[in-house]
Order: C-alpha cells, then sequence, then structure tokens
C-alpha cells in the first residue's frame, strides 16, 4: 500500500481531548464576558435600579444564546467523532481551523455584548457563527465519504446519510441571519434562535424513531 497524506492515521483521542478543552476556555470566556457594569451608581434603588438592570438584558440576551449554540456546536462535533474510528492529515487540519473560530467567539460576543444593535458587530458574530457551521457541515460532508476513517453499524447507515444532508440547515439558518442584519439587527438576532430549535426537535424526532424502531425489532 501507498503512504500518502490522506492515508497516514492517527487516533482520535488527541484531537477530542484538544476540542473538549477549547469549548471548555472559550464557554469560560464568554461568561467572563457578562460583568456587573461599572457606570451603575451604588445608591440606585427600586424603580431606578430596576430600569438599569433592564438595560442589561440585551447583554444577557447574547450571552445566552451564544452559550447555546457554543453548546450545540460542541454537540454536533461530539456526534462526528462518536463515528470516527481515526482521523487523518485532512480531517486533523479541518478541526484546527474549526477551533480556530471557536476560539474566536469570545471575541464576537463580547463586542456584541458591548455595542449590542449595531451592525457592524453583529455581521461579524453572525459571520463567526455561520464559518463554524460551515466547516462543521464540511467536516461531515467529508467523513461521510471516507468509509475507512467510520465505524458505523448497518443500521447507522441511515442516520448518517440524512445528517449529511440536515447538516446544511444550521448554516442556511445563519446565511439568513446575516441577509437580514444588514436590514434589521433584531430580527437577525431572533432567527438565530432557529437553530437550538431546529436542533433539539430532530434531536426528538430521531430519538423517537430510533425508540419506535427498536420496539418493532422486538415484536
Amino acid at each position: 500500500m501507498k503512504f500518502t497524506e490522506s492515508t497516514i492515521l492517527f487516533s482520535k483521542n488527541r484531537i477530542e481531548a484538544l476540542c473538549d478543552g477549547i469549548f471548555a476556555i472559550t464557554m469560560t470566556l464568554i461568561i467572563l464576558e457578562l460583568k456587573t457594569p461599572e457606570n451603575i451608581p451604588h445608591n440606585l434603588a427600586g424603580e431606578e435600579l430596576s430600569a438599569a438592570l433592564l438595560k442589561l438584558i440585551p447583554q444577557a440576551e447574547a450571552y445566552a444564546i451564544s452559550f447555546i449554540i457554543l453548546a450545540i456546536f460542541w454537540l454536533r462535533h461530539l456526534i462526528h467523532f462518536k463515528f470516527l474510528e481515526s482521523v487523518n492529515r485532512q480531517v486533523l487540519g479541518i478541526n484546527i481551523v474549526f477551533l480556530l473560530f471557536i476560539g474566536f467567539i469570545p471575541f464576537s460576543v463580547g463586542i456584541v455584548m458591548r455595542y449590542y444593535g449595531q451592525i457592524i458587530p453583529t455581521l461579524i458574530y453572525i459571520s463567526n457563527l455561520l464559518i463554524i457551521s460551515l466547516i462543521l457541515h464540511f467536516h461531515w460532508h467529508y467523513i461521510s465519504e471516507k468509509s475507512n476513517l467510520l465505524k458505523i453499524s448497518d443500521s447507522e447507515n441511515e442516520y448518517v446519510k440524512k445528517f449529511k444532508f440536515l447538516s446544511i440547515i444550521p448554516t442556511l439558518i445563519f446565511l439568513s441571519a446575516l441577509i437580514v442584519s444588514f436590514i434589521n439587527v433584531r430580527v437577525a438576532f431572533y432567527i438565530i434562535y432557529l437553530d437550538p430549535i431546529f436542533y433539539f426537535v430532530y434531536r426528538r424526532i430521531y430519538i423517537y424513531h430510533i425508540k419506535h424502531k427498536n420496539d418493532l425489532s422486538q415484536k
């Protein structure tokens, strides 16, 4: 057998450990971005304090949706590696680029929280999410075509094929949000919410499908 860049295989464990570490650090950093504003006077009370705290809702919203989407990126990446037995240099390279943009999230979230409602920070933030989603889609498309990298049972073949098609949907969601942000930043943020909604709805349908299939096989 002739060894090439694509046939040299590596253990996936080191990449999984690196990914988990980067995700943990990134999640910690976006939590640290949510700070109590220093410009709120200490002597505020009652309605004045409530009004001042209400102004923090957009920043809290940006933090919350970012944390949820980051968790979903991690879960999707986890699913990819569930079916991977080993990795080649191409998969290694895709994952390094993926982590590069994951590490950029605290910056893009930070400027959105500081300049909430402005178009340029929103474009940077949504572009960051779009690029990550594109990389994940390309990652799944690549590994699903490499049978020597996968370990899947016959019953999982159907899931792999469906996931290959469905993995483009998050990319379309973020692309739509990016386009809409030129018109209305608020609506663009609402569109972003579709990604976690899609994930949890599809997950429930998949779990129901597997359970139903197992019930039929036991009869």
